[in-house]
């Protein structure tokens, strides 16, 4: 009798196989893989060759939005990776914002005017 493996996942992954692009730190250029399934935690990329890089930048849209990835298991050409939100260490900014472009009211006379304060990034 065979037995089925138990299903690891937090959530189960969606089966899209779609075509995406992975960056690379150091390394020029941009590299072809297809998205075989994801779900809001990671995903399993096919690519024509062994990766070796353990963090990149995953793209559907020609890099104009991108999803960072960390590789946490890889056999031949699959690769299983996680999404992670901030893979460098964030520079210290200051920056000012107006909180009312920050935060759009649709109810204009419910609350007096914000005014403009300093952040600390």
């Amino acid at each position: 009798m065979i037995k089925r493996s138990v299903e690891r996942r937090a959530l189960p992954r969606e089966v899209i196989n779609l075509p995406a692009m992975l960056s690379f730190d150091g390394i020029s250029g941009v590299h072809p893989c297809v998205v075989r399934d994801i779900n809001a935690y990671g995903a399993c990329l096919s690519t024509p060759y062994y990766m070796f890089a353990r963090d990149f930048d995953l793209s559907f849209s020609g890099f104009h939005r991108t999803l960072g990835c960390r590789v946490v298991w890889r056999r031949a050409t699959l690769s299983g990776v996680v999404f992670v939100l901030c893979r460098r260490a964030p520079k210290l900014v200051s920056v000012k914002a107006e909180l009312a472009s920050i935060i759009h009211l649709n109810l204009p006379n419910a609350f007096p005017p914000l005014r403009s304060v300093e952040l600390e990034v």
